[in-house]
């Protein structure tokens, strides 16, 4: 055999070797790292679409805006609307319930590591898919007055006819359908928020970050928060339907 042919053949050999295991490189480590960055960034993109869709809520409730339509592309998850959520309540000292609501939630679930941010009640919170624990992205409309000592609660509840979904591109289409607002005197200055979370997607510490932080109210158990200096509570309702998907 010729020994120029041998080394040829070798040579071919180790060169194809090479290549594959380079391929293999690539496909073992490289890819999952592209797939992470594209996953991280329809993330980044879903958050900054969840807040827009928060201003439009926002608008109808705050500004009469009657009629909201916002076109969106949702890529890397699935967005939902549902009726489901978690469980606020507020009430008195004696345990007189001032106001009880599941207010609904928009959600999107990432596909690569099933990362939620939700809009629940006006907030826009995130958690991640399988570790406990949650954080606030943008804040409810919620104001403690302290010369006034008036406490000023808005519930934002979203409403749809059936559960929606949505993965790529679609539209929301959100309108008015009522607007309440209650004033309750509390003679002993004290009233409790609490917040009952939904088993299946729970928000508890991010709300409890914003009631100790923002609110500066007071831990009473595990999910409930309470101020003792308030003269007025004002509770706002706002019921949005939500169609289009």
């Amino acid at each position: 055999m010729d020994d120029n042919a041998v080394s040829e053949a070798i040579g071919f050999i180790l060169i194809f070797s090479i290549v594959v295991i380079g391929i293999a490189i690539v496909v073992l480590y490289g890819f999952p790292l592209l797939l992470a960055g594209q996953g991280g960034a329809d993330i980044r993109n879903m958050e900054q679409t969840m807040i827009v869709l928060q201003n439009d809520l926002k608008s109808i409730s705050y500004k009469m805006v009657p009629y909201k339509e916002t076109a969106l592309q949702v890529s890397g998850g699935v967005l939902f609307v549902t009726e489901e959520s978690g469980t606020f309540t507020v009430e008195r000292f004696d345990g007189t319930e001032l106001y009880r609501t599941i207010p609904g939630k928009i959600r999107y679930v990432a596909d690569i590591d099933r990362t939620h941010i939700t809009i629940e009640n006006g907030a826009v919170l995130t958690r991640p898919g399988i570790a406990p624990g949650s954080a606030l992205l943008a804040e409810p409309r919620w104001y403690y007055d302290d010369p006034e000592r008036v406490l000023i609660l808005s519930f934002i509840e979203v409403r749809t006819e059936s559960p929606r979904s949505l993965a790529g591109v679609g539209r929301i289409e959100m309108k008015s359908i009522s607007t309440v607002t209650t004033e309750y005197t509390i003679p002993d200055g004290l009233v409790f928020i609490r917040y009952i979370p939904d088993p299946d997607d729970d928000y508890s510490v991010a709300w409890g970050n914003y009631m100790k932080g923002r609110l500066s109210l007071t831990p009473e158990s595990e999910g409930t928060y309470f101020h003792s200096n308030v003269e007025t509570v004002v509770i706002k309702k706002i019921v949005i339907g939500i169609s289009g998907i």
